[in-house]
């Protein structure tokens, strides 16, 4: 598995002149418009994660793969594997960088930036989530346009409820929220992560290669 977590790195090291500009727009913004933007570099991350996929499916990676004691397994591991540990140093990064910006500037807020951060952390996860077992499932070109199906799906049935229904949440609920959104945080990333390899696992597994 370890050889597959490198491979994987050797592929995203090819696009680390995408990570370099997405950098470079986060410190403008940040330094220019004074804006909290830790979601760039963790969605930039999983975005060039995902082109692992691609590379996999045109190098035949699968076929190579499936042949491997435990080599299926592996393969779906370390996908998550180096793209959870990405993630969360790209996210370290922006944190770093923010919370040296607005030491400078004195606008430095820990309470709002911790939830902006894990909020931004949680969404990224969440897509992560989502997108693997259809990638998994249906390879890299049919699963981009099974992502672009849902995604629009998801927005377009949001938006149709806001305006359909009027939904007023309770006080008590928010307040449970904001005191115990730190554990709620774990546990749903935990959830997350632990149900799409679940299921990524069990659809990578029965797919032929």
């Amino acid at each position: 598995m370890l050889g597959m977590i490198k491979k994987d790195l050797f592929m995203i090291k090819n696009s680390l002149k995408s990570i370099i500009f997405a950098l470079i727009i986060f410190v403008f913004y940040t330094i220019m418009f004074d804006m909290d933007m830790y979601f760039l570099l963790p969605f930039m991350t999983l975005m060039i994660s995902i082109t692992t996929f691609s590379y996999d499916d045109f190098n035949n990676w699968h076929s190579f793969a499936s042949t491997l004691p435990q080599g299926k397994v592996n393969v779906v591991k370390s996908k998550y594997i180096t793209t959870i540990s990405l993630i969360v140093i790209t996210t370290i990064i922006s944190v770093a960088f923010n919370y040296i910006m607005r030491n400078i500037k004195g606008t430095l807020n820990i309470e709002e930036s911790l939830s902006s951060i894990m909020g931004e952390l949680l969404a990224v996860i969440f897509m992560m989530s989502v997108l693997f077992p259809i990638l998994f499932k249906y390879g890299a070109e049919k699963g981009r346009i099974a992502m672009f199906t849902i995604g629009f799906g998801i927005v377009g049935l949001f938006v149709l409820l806001k305006k359909i229904v009027k939904i007023e949440i309770p006080k008590g609920l928010i307040a449970f929220l904001d005191s115990h959104f730190l554990i709620i945080f774990i546990i749903a990333i935990i959830v997350l992560i632990g149900i799409s390899y679940v299921v990524s696992k069990k659809i990578y597994s029965k797919r032929e290669f």
